[in-house]
């Protein structure tokens, strides 16, 4: 929830070697399929929360191209939405 009273988060989707990211005392939510295998270890990583979701590229060129990245973008939205409520 937004405040004035304090500094807000900052949130964002990059690689998780990324030179943007944070290096102590940070949240990663891996959202890829393969992060387990790919990115095993995240140096300064506080809370690491692993999550699984079908790639949508598997639709590009096709039909359901745009509906499949909204409907995977609202659902890592939701459930992202849902963690921070729950954290501090």
């Amino acid at each position: 929830m937004f405040s004035n009273k304090s500094n807000p988060s900052i949130c964002f989707s990059k690689v998780y070697n990324d030179v943007s990211n944070p290096s102590l005392n940070f949240a990663a939510i891996m959202t890829c399929g393969d992060a387990e295998e790919n990115c095993p270890f995240i140096p300064g990583v506080e809370l690491r929360i692993g999550t699984t979701y079908d790639d949508p590229k598997a639709f590009d060129g096709t039909p359901q191209q745009a509906e499949k990245y909204r409907e995977r973008a609202l659902q890592i939205a939701k459930e992202t939405l849902y963690v921070f409520s729950k954290v501090g």
